[in-house]
């Protein structure tokens, strides 16, 4: 215990000292911006909403979209001229102020993406860089002003809108365009400071539609434009390397795990609860951006809300249902090759998901993971700084929708879920559990650094791209030795880590009191499996990991084995109870058969020979089919036996037999019974049914009687009365006995049953036969009717024929 407290208390100092350089180099890192949001999402609305209604009427029933939206191209240009204009002086230059703000657009009721009527821009304090209204071409006029009018109004109308007209140059640039019969012009005020050279414009336009001002925005022009996105589109190509690997690791992994997972080697249970955690997330996180990210794609097919549901979907679909999918493969195929060597890297993960976090194994791994994640991200920026002004961080990192939406901590938490897990857990534990497995502990860890690193996408990556490969070697390398050193939750928790903390950063900076409780809560969210089992961190109490997802497909096989074994050793004891009857026995022929609905059926039947030379004889049938039908049938066919010795009567035996049964079978299982008792040499018998069906009497001549004798079934109640009947007999007759399933038998493609009526029908053709020909007859009979259809119940017959 001691000296877990002791490591414990390393990390801890890890952690405060990670997070004390972060906090310290962020700032230095990001040079040309003010860190932070001085004003939040609502107060920008209401701003720019305030501002637009002065070019013209409100849109009734708007479709709004505000975002934060980011210059990377202009962020890219500044950090190229920053060594020879000098850092301080870009920073507060009018380019550095449009970096990064705040878009709100207002569409009016089912129009396609682009068909604004209102766009403002304003800066994070709230300062509007363009105000714009589309003006309808039956408001336009035809033809503009000529250039001094048009100066004229455009001068008063900036100076209306609170430009400060002193830091513009008073002659513009005008350029007009011929729009079919209408002419559209535009006017350029360039400002007066010059930072980055004479061929580089930045200022304020203000564009004519026809002879209507539609407001004034932001401008700049830049020769080098071209050259700069490529650092740009080298970036989004590795982003979107990243996409295309998700798609290729997964069509990869899901070999070996359709393979294991036919062969019952692993499940699929927690496999499937990542999959949905990671999918739910990529679903937050669309819902909270998707209406921003919605204005990167178009169509003027489809109207801007239905475009924010369709490009969301595509987006969804690709950026983090595949990935999902990735997830639950490489959980399922690296637990099963860790399973073996390193069970216990799983368990706080595993504890986790049991909500188990009440136990030392989660709290350390909790510490480790989190102190790792700072100390990742306070190398990555230390990283960021010696390489500047050589490489750079963009300028406008951590800025985006995810800020700019209505809960940025829930979606910083959601993003970097639904996006770091699943690469993680092939990283973290597919590659290092299968390599090690393949290729050793060493040369296994080899590999999976190799692997980590081509799938590592950290948050902060610098320009131009080579200049990544060490921030990239951090983020790969700390992670893998969190899990040879302690296991797999450390490791996840510091790669989420790495995509929340660069996230939250711009908001823990922020004035407005929402962004810093926004930054505050996505950490405290990174943090809660630690503040969760903290308590537990000195206790001993560890938590072992144990395998129990056993595939659905096996658990389906195991139990139907189960049932057969269970059912097969039921029939075996029913096989040894029901008797083989003698052809004979006190003179009188015997024929029986018992075909069984299922490998353990409820009917039985007997015939005892009793001292005084009269024959026992009884057919019953116990509700239903299977172990337990075959189970109360074994009972009743014992006391019958048991009873039968020490008084045959039939009262005696009826009553018996009926306190045994409702003493001990369920309701549901209750049993019918015909009981004879048969003198052959005074032909007569005695006989009553408890609600069995009633034996037919076959004459000699070919007449078929039915023997009528009722009462309600055994187990119904306590007593039961049977009507015993008394039936004079002779020579040659016949009784026959059966149960309910002859009669039942439907046709193939019919339910209507053989019958009483084709029984008798039965009978009757073929009385005069021996027992054993009738019996063959009557069974052959219904066969035919029945055809290929499976019996539905038991099938008893017993036929008696008294001697001539």
């Amino acid at each position: 215990m001691r000296r877990d407290l002791g490591e414990a208390l390393i990390w801890l100092v890890a952690a405060a000292l990670a997070a004390a350089a972060v906090a310290w180099a962020y700032p230095r890192a990001m040079p040309l911006i003010d860190p932070g949001l001085p004003l939040g999402r609502g107060e920008i609305r209401t701003i720019a909403l305030e501002r637009l209604r002065q070019l013209g009427p409100p849109v009734d029933d708007p479709y709004l979209v505000v975002r934060l939206s980011t210059d990377g191209d202009l962020g890219r240009r500044l950090q190229l001229a920053a060594p020879e204009v000098g850092v301080e002086r870009l920073r507060r230059s009018r380019l550095a102020e449009t970096l990064v703000s705040w878009q709100v657009l207002v569409y009016p009721p089912a129009v396609p993406r682009g068909d604004w009527s209102y766009f403002a821009r304003l800066t994070r304090s709230g300062e509007v860089l363009t105000l714009l209204r589309r003006i309808p071409d039956d408001e336009a006029g035809t033809t503009a002003p000529d250039d001094d009018e048009a100066h004229r109004q455009a001068w008063a109308f900036l100076a209306a809108h609170g430009l400060d007209l002193d830091a513009l140059e008073p002659a513009p640039q005008a350029r007009r365009v011929a729009q079919g019969d209408r002419v559209d012009l535009t006017l350029r005020y360039p400002f007066r400071e010059a930072l980055l050279g004479p061929g580089v414009t930045y200022g304020v336009e203000v564009p004519f539609r026809g002879g209507r001002i539609a407001g004034f925005r932001r401008f700049d022009d830049d020769p080098q434009a071209a050259a700069i996105q490529g650092d740009l589109q080298a970036l989004a190509l590795w982003g979107f390397g990243g996409l295309l690997a998700g798609v290729l690791l997964l069509s990869i992994v899901a070999v070996p795990f359709l393979k294991l997972y036919h062969d019952g080697q692993l499940g699929v249970r927690r496999g499937l609860q990542i999959l949905l955690l990671c999918a739910g997330a990529g679903l937050i996180t669309m819902a909270l951006i998707g209406r921003a990210q919605a204005e990167n794609v178009g169509s003027d097919l489809v109207t801007r809300q239905q475009m924010t549901w369709l490009g969301g979907s595509i987006v969804y679909i690709f950026v983090f249902l595949v990935p999902a999918g990735l997830a639950m493969v490489a959980w399922s195929v690296g637990e099963w090759h860790c399973r073996a060597r390193w069970p216990q890297k799983l368990a706080a993960v595993d504890a986790l998901f049991r909500l188990r976090w009440q136990n030392a194994t989660v709290a350390r791994s909790s510490l480790r993971g989190l102190a790792g994640g700072l100390v990742v991200v306070a190398l990555q920026l230390a990283i960021a700084l010696a390489a500047m002004p050589r490489a750079w961080l963009p300028a406008t990192s951590g800025y985006g929708d995810v800020l700019g939406s209505a809960l940025p901590a829930l979606g910083w938490l959601a993003g970097a879920v639904a996006a770091v897990v699943p690469f993680a857990l092939v990283a973290y534990l597919l590659v290092p559990a299968w390599a090690g497995r393949r290729l050793g502990r060493r040369w296994g860890f080899v590999v999976a650094l190799v692997v980590a690193l081509l799938l590592a996408r950290p948050d902060l990556v610098l320009l131009p791209l080579p200049w990544t490969l060490p921030v990239a070697f951090v983020g790969a390398l700390v992670p893998l030795l969190l899990v040879y050193a302690g296991d797999l939750l450390a490791a996840l928790l510091a790669a989420l880590a790495q995509s929340l903390i660069p996230a939250a950063l711009p908001a823990l900076y922020a004035a407005d009191a929402g962004y810093q409780i926004n930054g505050w809560l996505a950490l405290l969210a990174l943090a809660a499996p630690l503040l969760a089992s903290i308590r537990y961190l000195g206790s001993g109490e560890e938590f072992r990991y144990t395998y129990d997802d056993v595939p659905p497909h096996v658990r389906r096989i195991a139990e139907r084995e189960r049932q057969r074994v269970e059912l097969e050793t039921a029939r075996g004891i029913q096989q040894s109870i029901l008797p083989e009857l003698p052809p004979q026995l006190q003179g009188v022929e015997i024929a029986h058969s018992y075909l069984p609905a299922t490998e353990v059926g409820g009917d039985f039947y007997d015939v005892l020979a009793l001292d005084d030379g009269r024959l026992a004889v009884a057919v019953g049938d116990v509700a239903g089919h299977g172990v337990s039908s075959g189970l109360v049938m074994s009972m009743t066919k014992s006391a019958l036996a048991v009873q039968v010795t020490f008084d045959p009567a039939v009262e005696s035996v009826m009553g018996t037999l009926n306190r045994m049964v409702y003493q001990s079978a369920r309701a549901r299982l209750l049993t019918t019974l015909c009981y004879a008792v048969l003198d052959p040499r005074r032909r007569e018998m005695l006989y009553a049914s408890a609600g069995h069906l009633f034996p037919y009497r076959l004459r000699a001549g070919g007449e078929v009687e039915h023997l009528e004798a009722g009462a309600y079934p055994l187990g119904v109640r306590g007593d039961i009365a049977p009507r015993v009947r008394n039936v004079k007999l002779a020579p040659g007759d016949v009784i026959f006995l059966y149960s309910d399933g002859l009669v039942e038998a439907c046709a193939d493609g019919s339910d209507e049953p053989f019958g009483f009526e084709r029984l008798e029908a039965s009978l009757r053709r073929h009385a005069g036969e021996s027992p054993q020909r009738l019996r063959d007859a009557v069974l052959a009979d219904v066969a035919r009717y029945a055809g290929a259809r499976a019996r539905q119940d038991d099938v008893t017959v017993l036929v008696l024929r008294l001697p001539d």
